[in-house]
């Protein structure tokens, strides 16, 4: 199965999920990227993987427009379905590949991707067509889970990842964001990081990872070294629960 596939089968099970999910639907991250942004009124917004349109939601009040492009056509369906509850006429949806965008160049003043980049398997496809879409002086906003960069506790957090969701390709260390921003011309600052609870029961009931990958993660993570378990804050059985790291990081296209 292509990895595009593998997205587009895994979310579109996940989508309503996704939609009511506290750490996508109210997270604090959204007020700081629309912070970091600093919208205007005449300015056209890109969403890059939007699932259930909590980005481009939170983007509306401030700009011209907003368009949300997504793999998963029942996550388009929900986000679609809670524009409409929301009566928010200035925000669209449409499939597409982050990698393909069907747009013109420099056609957009903010590019925004929350809780995406780590499906993609190399930074370089998705950040140039971002780029490329991108007016000059235009902003790359991107929340998502980053990597320490400590390699071998990367390696263990991915492992993880993989296990409960095995669309996912590598959540990015910030030193990787800021090489791949910098060989484009489009050199990126974290504005924000900050820790990311996670509920072990929901988290893999949200995407509906199989029993059988959830017995493995309990024995990974039972099993886990000493200075992940601290980095992590892993707590085993019966309230199973950890921490990964999410930052706020902007691009600007030079």
């Amino acid at each position: 199965m292509q990895p595009e596939e593998a997205i587009r089968e895994q979310f579109d099970r996940a989508a309503n999920a996704y939609s009511t999910s506290p750490i996508f639907a109210q997270g604090h991250d959204l007020e700081l990227m629309v912070q970091a942004g600093e919208p205007t009124s005449k300015m056209s917004v890109l969403d890059v993987g939007c699932a259930a349109g909590h980005t481009g939601f939170a983007f509306a009040p401030h700009v011209r427009e907003v368009i949300g492009i997504d793999l998963s056509q029942k996550m388009l369906a929900e986000a679609s379905r809670q524009a409409a509850a929301r009566s928010l006429n200035n925000v669209h949806f449409q499939e597409a590949n982050a990698t393909a965008l069907p747009f013109s160049n420099e056609q957009f003043d903010i590019v925004t991707c929350r809780y995406v980049a780590h499906h993609f398997p190399s930074l370089a496809p998705a950040l140039s067509e971002v780029f490329r879409v991108l007016k000059p002086g235009g902003k790359f906003l991107v929340v998502d889970i980053i990597s320490p960069e400590d390699i071998a506790l990367a390696e263990f957090i991915n492992q993880v990842e993989k296990l409960r969701d095995p669309s996912h390709s590598w959540d990015w260390m910030i030193s990787e964001w800021q090489a791949a921003g910098e060989s484009i011309g489009m050199p990126f600052t974290a504005m924000q990081q900050w820790h990311l609870p996670i509920d072990f029961a929901d988290w893999t009931a949200r995407q509906q990872t199989p029993p059988e990958a959830v017995q493995e993660l309990e024995i990974l993570l039972d099993n886990a070294s000493s200075q992940a378990k601290s980095v992590f804050s892993i707590v085993g059985a019966p309230q199973r629960s950890f921490c990964e790291y999410s930052a706020l990081l902007r691009g600007t296209k030079s």
